[in-house]
């Protein structure tokens, strides 16, 4: 399983919008709204690193009012 935390920036007022849209996606496991450097934050899970990357590159970053992200992967240390 790849996981990664993705800090999200969007458009001022389209906040809930974008979270709304985003937990509509089944890799998202949450999209929450923050106060901070950033609007707000999701955990994504796929199948894959491949998987995930195309997921955050094709859905998130096309959503209307995202202008821009950056994607934390989680590595499983064992």
């Amino acid at each position: 399983m790849a996981k990664a935390y993705v800090k999200v920036w969007v458009q001022p007022g389209m906040e809930k919008e974008v979270q709304r849209e985003l937990l509509d996606v089944d890799q998202f496991m949450t999209a929450d709204i923050t106060a901070g450097e950033q609007d707000m934050i999701c955990l994504v899970e796929a199948g894959s690193y491949e998987e995930l990357l195309t997921t955050v590159m094709g859905k998130l970053r096309a959503m209307k009012g995202v202008t821009r992200t950056v994607t934390n992967l989680i590595l499983e240390v064992e």
